[in-house]
């Protein structure tokens, strides 16, 4: 159900809503034509995503420990009082946790790593995120 226009022969087709236009190619870049097509767009990555986390359990690891920092984020800044400047470390070290993490993801897709190496440090993050919000 992918809303992806194709560049052949300089015509669009839209696989969702099923309309043709003519159009000159821009770039390789798809378009889609409209809200209800992004949002189904969306949709669909996202099923292709938890399909694939089915089958490797360290990325639905990983999605949830992302999920869980921004969820303490975001409650720290909600909070009453809590100093800015702590909570621009914390924004730091979620980028930093990040970063790290593709890494290592990357490095487990490649070989290099093994999962349990991967999750292990995940669960040592965790508690990274649990020692920086303590108010």
């Amino acid at each position: 159900m992918s809303c992806a226009a194709t560049n052949a022969a300089r015509r669009r087709h839209f696989k969702t809503s099923g309309s043709l236009t003519n159009f000159l190619a821009k770039s390789q870049r798809y378009e889609l034509c409209s809200d209800k097509c992004r949002k189904a767009q969306a949709l669909q990555n996202k099923r292709e995503f938890d399909e694939r986390a089915r089958e490797n359990n360290y990325d639905l690891l990983y999605k949830n420990e992302c999920q869980n920092w921004r969820n303490k984020i975001n409650r720290v800044k909600n909070t009453a009082g809590f100093p800015a400047d702590r909570l621009e470390k914390i924004q730091v070290a979620f980028s930093d946790f990040k970063k790290e993490a593709l890494q290592r993801k990357k490095a487990v897709k490649t070989g290099t790593a093994s999962p349990k190496e991967f999750t292990d440090w995940l669960y040592q993050q965790s508690n990274v995120i649990v020692e920086l919000t303590e108010y």
